[in-house]
């Protein structure tokens, strides 16, 4: 697994959990931006001892090919998180696909750090493993989310009704797609990706 990625202004890396103060600013710093479309948080989530437990998690799932998660810090600041993205719940054999989800600092809305590091993890997961699908869940009054999707050339696909339980409701969701045109028939078959 190669450790990070440069893009134009960012750079895309893994955290371990000695990142968990960083990591538990970031949300705490973002909890307003963040909880409305979010399923209810346990209630130590804002503690350094869970965002540890989740990056040890997180970074041992890396480690063995079931999860991609990067965190987005700017080039000339290391220090200060911009945002993370993460490729998850994985299915292989004829399925090949995955689904990403995403959230970036209310600091450094509107700047395009969004789409320049997804861009470049859609370039990632496409060249490394043999995904045909990626997916995209959205709450459809979530503009500003929709309107990244589809800068990324993610595809409308119609309503997932009642897909999540956010803050204590059942929600719909816009489902998006993302197809990978170059994992052939054959790919599909003969190789698992992430193994």
């Amino acid at each position: 697994m190669q450790v990070s990625y440069d893009t134009p202004r960012l750079t895309l890396r893994p955290l371990s959990k000695d990142a968990a103060e960083q990591v538990l600013y970031f949300y705490k710093d973002n909890m307003s931006v963040f909880e409305p479309w979010e399923p209810t948080r346990a209630a130590n989530f804002y503690t350094l001892a869970y965002q540890k437990a989740s990056l040890f998690t997180e970074y041992n799932l890396m480690l063995q090919g079931k999860l991609l998660r990067y965190w987005v810090f700017l080039k000339d600041n290391p220090n200060e998180i911009v945002g993370t993205f993460c490729f998850h719940n994985f299915l292989k054999g004829p399925y090949q696909s995955c689904i990403l989800g995403y959230k970036f600092s209310k600091k450094f809305h509107h700047l395009g750090y969004a789409y320049e590091s997804i861009h470049k993890g859609i370039d990632i997961l496409l060249e490394d493993h043999l995904v045909h699908r990626i997916e995209s869940f959205i709450i459809p009054y979530n503009y500003p989310s929709i309107r990244l999707i589809e800068k990324l050339n993610f595809i409308y696909e119609g309503i997932s009704y009642s897909y999540a339980n956010i803050n204590g409701n059942w929600t719909d969701h816009s489902r998006y797609s993302f197809i990978n045109q170059f994992v052939t028939r054959s790919d599909a078959t003969s190789h698992n990706f992430l193994d």
